[in-house]
């Protein structure tokens, strides 16, 4: 064969039970309760456990897809519909459904989800799969779908793959969103009723420039898919909601940046810290924190206040343009911004060029010393000062009940000053914050409700277990499971690893495999 010939082969295979990329999520795991419910978790490498593929985000390609189920199952793939047919079988009517991915995508976008699924489109060009009990209010929650895409679509270039669809997973799904293409799947954990965790999907259709149609390379470059997809996911949120919000989010952020990098679980902890980390002693899912997103939204922010917003909005669409359908590492981003820079702005690009330390902001572990990361307001403050009220005084001041008016944001503001001053928490002070506004019981959105158990196992205020437990056995994000485990793995690590035996069942073998890390480090 030549160079340039095309050729054919076909590779017959089959998977195993225990394949780490699948789900098989039992009937009674599910919110109709009546069918079981199948899907595929492919990032960071786990494709290769369902295909004969080079399981790597460097090489992309197109893919078709054929599945066949039995009738009532509906069947998804992160493709286009081509096809619909059944057919008759000794066991009822098999439904084969055909669909086809003409655009390249890398290996761990490619899903596939089956069970009781509908459809109702939300918008012009979006639309939300969920099982029927769900599906009304999940639509109704991701309404803003559509401004998501037209606000960042105004900024960047158009988007490239016509159609946006999420589908709401069962609890057990490990992450708060996955920007598979035309099916987005996003944790039931932010179907609230109030829209507040909303952000999460203007997230997740920001990968559809930034990791679906540029890709990094290979894991260490993991930031550019996240970094520049958090930047944008802010950039709808100031436009959309106004700069309180924003910066109320980008403190929340930062929280979760320094929780990271100051309690990261591996030996190897400097490592994963740096932006670009070096993945000889850890695997890709390890180094998917918050680093990839806070620390590389830090950087791009950086940037622009060298460049001003214009001119870096510019620089995205240039970099977007440029690099679309390819998979890049972060000195391709770098050679285009140096050329942006001296070719646009020429007449300081010296000045702008020379001040960015690129060693130091990839291969320096910690927090980022060129940039501020204290995002403040009057309405943050009151937050801060409430919580500090409480810890100073042991109870709350005359105007304790303005904790009842604060939005989601405040309220998370509000606990992770409690954790930050954790030294100087007592239970009895716990106490007094929950018999005042009753967290244990009342708070319904888990962004709190993971802070506030952390704080109280922490606190050794072992009345929570139980609602602990019941929020444990509900979900299976790892962003709330691996904070609160955490915490037992410290006070009580034989009731931690027993609870965690009791109910590893119901979660995906991602989110275990993190959890065991956890009490494998307490040993």
């Amino acid at each position: 064969r030549g160079l340039g010939d095309v050729y054919t082969r076909q590779i017959e295979y089959s998977t195993i039970p225990t394949a780490t990329a699948v789900s098989w999520v039992p009937a009674n795991q599910t919110f109709n309760g009546d069918l079981m419910f199948m899907y595929t978790q492919c990032e960071a490498i786990h494709c290769r456990s369902i295909a004969p593929l080079q399981d790597s985000p460097g090489i992309k390609s197109t893919f078709n897809a054929t599945l066949r189920v039995e009738a009532p199952y509906v069947a998804i793939a992160s493709a286009l519909p081509v096809k619909q047919s059944e057919y008759m079988t000794n066991n009822g009517i098999m439904k084969v459904y055909e669909y086809a991915q003409k655009i390249p995508v890398p290996s761990y976008l490619m899903a596939l989800v089956a069970g009781n699924i509908q459809f109702k489109k939300v918008g012009n060009r979006a639309g939300v799969y969920a099982e029927p009990k769900i599906l009304n209010q999940s639509a109704d929650e991701l309404i803003e779908m559509d401004d998501f895409m037209n606000i960042i679509e105004r900024v960047l270039v158009p988007y490239a793959w016509g159609v946006y669809n999420v589908i709401i997973m069962p609890p057990s799904f490990p992450y708060g969103g996955m920007e598979n293409p035309y099916l987005t799947f996003v944790s039931p954990s932010i179907i609230i009723g109030d829209r507040s965790s909303s952000y999460v999907v203007a997230h997740e259709i920001c990968h559809s420039w930034f990791g679906n149609q540029i890709t990094n390379r290979n894991w260490s470059h993991f930031w550019l898919n996240e970094g520049f997809t958090r930047y944008s996911e802010r950039l709808i949120i100031r436009k959309l909601y106004g700069e309180t919000k924003y910066t109320s989010q980008c403190r929340i952020g930062m929280y979760g940046l320094r929780d990271i990098i100051n309690n990261f679980y591996s030996e190897h902890k400097e490592e994963c810290t740096k932006l670009f980390p070096n993945l000889y002693h850890e695997g890709p899912d390890d180094i998917m924190t918050e680093v990839a997103y806070e620390k590389g939204f830090l950087f791009l922010v950086y940037l622009e206040g060298l460049t001003g917003t214009d001119n870096f909005y510019d620089f995205l669409r240039a970099y977007v343009t440029t690099y679309s359908y390819r998979s890049i590492d972060a000195w391709d981003m770098k050679r285009l911004f140096e050329s942006y820079v001296s070719t646009y702005m020429s007449h300081n690009a010296s000045a702008i060029l020379g001040q960015i330390n690129w060693n130091k902001w990839f291969f320096e572990p910690g927090m980022p010393t060129d940039v501020s990361t204290n995002y403040t307001n009057e309405l943050i403050q009151s937050a801060l000062d409430l919580a500090n009220y409480y810890i100073d005084k042991k109870e709350g001041p005359a105007n304790k009940t303005i904790y009842k008016t604060f939005m989601l944001d405040l309220r998370i503001i509000f606990m992770r000053q409690l954790v930050d001053r954790l030294k100087d928490l007592t239970p009895e002070t716990l106490r007094a914050i929950d018999k005042d506004f009753n967290v244990t019981h009342k708070e319904l959105n888990p962004e709190v409700k993971v802070i506030w158990y952390r704080l109280m196992v922490t606190n050794k205020c072992r009345e929570v277990d139980a609602r602990a437990k019941l929020f444990l056995s509900s979900i299976g994000r790892q962003k709330y499971l691996v904070p609160i485990y955490s915490a037992y793995s410290k006070v009580d690590r034989d009731y931690g690893w027993k609870l965690f035996q009791e109910l590893r069942y119901r979660y995906h073998p991602i989110a275990q495999a993190r959890i065991e890390k956890i009490f494998k480090q307490q040993f």
